[in-house]
């Protein structure tokens, strides 16, 4: 069992009192307690207590400039070199054979704009089974598999160990990423606007792969899609804007909180984006 911490600056934290709206999932997967996140001397975002299911999707919402995307930096510790934070994050429920050096190994990131290296798709797929030091035997089975998972194997060409990952389209090298995740072995998968540069086809299949990986890990999935929040997600966090910081005002099942969101800002949110009243 692993527990890790974020890093812990020397700063004082600065955290406004927010109330969490918060109803606990019936399994803890990851826990959160009093994370800050600070530019120079300025809180840009707090995040009081939070606690994640082990497996499920989770939507993260909210306006611009609330925190989703520095939210998930933190997470996994790609915070930019500006920015500082503090809090801890318990990941114990998660087994693992060998203790990460750094809490990131829990983490596969995917993000808004796909994420491959200017070589083959064998080349960026080794990478993962490389630093997990998985046989070189077995390299090939674990990423045919990886890539049948995505949906890609049928897409590419026969020879497609060695076609170049960047001439495979937007979609393609996004569930590629999302391939390289797998073989990364990760726990959690966080996803930070995957299919905003996409086509509707190509959203559908990310979409799709986004559900089935919630079943078996943590997804966390910032979005601005309400549309996409309710297709795919089993929960949802709410971030805002308080007082010139980001922070977390809501936390619940998504069946709730589109039924019936429990905090004023959610239902601002919902109405602004919906048009409904």
């Amino acid at each position: 069992m692993i527990a890790q911490s974020l890093i812990t600056n020397n700063q004082a934290a600065n955290n406004a009192h927010i109330q969490l709206l918060f109803n606990e999932p019936e399994c803890c997967g990851m826990s959160i307690k009093d994370l800050s996140i600070h530019a120079k001397k300025k809180t840009i975002l707090t995040v009081d207590e939070l606690r994640f299911p082990k497996t499920g999707v989770v939507a993260i919402m909210g306006p611009s400039g609330s925190g989703k995307s520095t939210f998930l930096k933190a997470m996994s510790e790609l915070m930019d070199e500006n920015l500082t934070h503090k809090g801890d994050i318990d990941i114990t429920c998660f087994d693992a054979t060998n203790e990460p050096t750094s809490i990131c190994s829990h983490f596969a990131m995917v993000w808004q704009k796909p994420t491959v290296f200017p070589c083959s798709i064998y080349d960026n797929l080794k990478v993962p089974l490389r630093k997990r030091k998985v046989a070189r035997k077995e390299w090939r089975t674990l990423m045919v598999q990886a890539l049948n998972d995505v949906g890609l194997m049928g897409e590419l060409d026969e020879k497609w160990d060695k076609q170049r990952a960047q001439r495979l389209s937007g979609g393609q090298q996004q569930r590629l990423s999302i391939a390289m995740g797998l073989l990364k072995d990760s726990n959690i998968f966080l996803f930070d606007e995957p299919t905003s540069a996409l086509d509707p086809i190509s959203t559908d299949k990310i979409e799709n792969i986004i559900k089935k990986l919630g079943k078996e890990k943590l997804v966390l999935l910032v979005t601005h899609s309400l549309g996409q929040a309710r297709r795919v997600s089993d929960y949802s966090a709410m971030f805002h804007n308080h007082k010139d910081q980001g922070a977390l005002c809501e936390f619940s099942s998504s069946e709730s909180f589109f039924k019936s969101p429990a905090s004023s800002q959610s239902r601002e949110f919902i109405m602004k984006e919906t048009g409904i009243q």
